[in-house]
């Protein structure tokens, strides 16, 4: 279908909606157009945004996205957009960063399909700042995304997040310079060493893998090579120093208003999948400062939900930033709790006051009611992939979930 038809088509839909967009509102709607699978796959996307009199299309590879999610029946995507020449092209979707790597995330083992969002919702309105950010202002520790609904080939596939990526782009990291590596992006991927409790193992810099991380940038297939050694000689010092040492370096070695900021929200939410696994640990530029920093990930098991969207039981009562800097910290230095306590107890006047945080949830389970997705996403996928739907009975215990958690970290941070 050319794109002048497409565009008088969405055009007739447009006029179609008029006379009910004032009465029920209108989630994007995404289109794709191809056969995907685990490899990158060229297809066609279609953006329909209802702020827009026209929609998007462009040509792009997709593949299924996520380790075991992929197994699920509805299944997350990445997507790469590229021009007619087959070269990448960066477009600007629904308002968020010009890029052509996006992500359509699923949200399929949460119940409410918003755990991540508002998650990362709370993440960027916490103002966390990377230690170059003077050299770097636009540097951004967390992602933008918008509630779509997708359709594959014209089939409903239900509500979906259309999401940017966290990537070297997105932190303002050095790029590679005259085959010199500078700035750095590991991911955890698994348990294995990203909590900093194993010793670590040797190490191939023409392997993207090593112990639970991968190394996003540089990315070995298309660099030709990474640097493992930033991250072991971490690793190294927060098993081997001196309990003195380690006090007296370890804010040289890592950044510490973030990972306070990281502490504070990793056990606000109960992310009980991410404490070394599901996290990004990057360095601006190894040439001139090996200060490691720090970002959250996949934040779906949260808010009193385990990865496969069962009860995390006693979740109130449970401390989960487990990883062994922050161990170390605030066993040996009485500074960071302190620190941490006056954090989190500011924050609680703004960002992280309970009404604040219901009210983010509160905003999207309108959005879903409003514009007919829920019904839709329960009548699509409601005992799919083991999960039972119910937006209202969620709602309800994630508001339950707030009281209890923020009451119990009040006592547990209280100066």
């Amino acid at each position: 279908m050319c794109r002048g038809l497409i565009k008088i088509l969405f055009f007739l839909w447009t006029l179609s909606l008029a006379s009910v967009v004032s009465a029920q509102r209108v989630m994007p709607i995404v289109k794709m157009y191809g056969d995907f699978g685990d490899a990158y796959t060229k297809g066609r996307i279609i953006v329909y945004d209802p702020d827009s009199l026209m929609p998007d299309t462009f040509d792009m590879y997709a593949k299924f996205r996520g380790a075991s999610s992929k197994y699920y029946e509805k299944k997350n995507y990445a997507v790469k957009l590229v021009d007619s020449c087959d070269s990448k092209m960066d477009a600007r979707l629904l308002g968020m960063r010009n890029d052509n790597s996006w992500i359509l995330d699923a949200m399929t083992i949460d119940k409410a399909r918003m755990r991540n969002r508002v998650a990362f919702d709370i993440w960027n309105a916490m103002d966390v700042k990377p230690y170059y950010y003077e050299s770097e202002p636009k540097a951004r520790t967390g992602i933008s995304g918008k509630f779509v609904e997708l359709y594959l080939n014209d089939e409903y596939r239900g509500i979906y997040c259309l999401n940017e990526k966290l990537d070297r782009k997105q932190l303002k990291l050095k790029k590679i310079k005259n085959d010199q590596i500078r700035g750095i992006l590991y991911k955890g991927f698994d348990w294995d060493g990203t909590t900093f409790k194993d010793e670590p193992e040797e190490y191939f810099n023409d392997s993207s893998i090593y112990q639970g991380f991968e190394s996003m940038y540089p990315d070995v297939k298309e660099d030709g090579f990474t640097d493992w050694e930033p991250l072991v000689e971490k690793v190294n010092f927060v098993l081997n120093s001196s309990n003195d040492d380690f006090v007296a370096e370890y804010a040289t070695h890592f950044d510490v208003p973030v990972l306070i900021n990281l502490h504070i929200l990793i056990n606000m939410i109960a992310a009980i999948d991410n404490r070394g696994k599901n996290q990004f640990f990057y360095i601006y530029d190894v040439t001139e400062d090996k200060k490691m920093s720090f970002a959250p990930w996949d934040m779906d098991a949260s808010f009193g939900r385990s990865w496969d969207g069962s009860v995390f039981e006693d979740v109130e009562k449970g401390f989960w930033f487990s990883n062994n800097i922050v161990a170390h910290a605030e066993i040996l230095d009485k500074a960071f709790l302190r620190d941490v306590s006056r954090r989190y107890f500011d924050l609680r006047k703004t960002v992280l006051a309970s009404d604040s945080i219901k009210s983010r949830f509160e905003e999207y389970f309108r959005l879903f009611d409003e514009t007919g997705a829920a019904q839709r996403e329960y009548d699509k996928w409601n005992g799919e992939d083991g999960i039972v739907l119910g937006f209202a009975e969620e709602k309800e215990f994630i508001n339950q979930f707030v009281d209890s958690r923020m009451a119990f970290l009040d006592d547990y941070y209280i100066e």
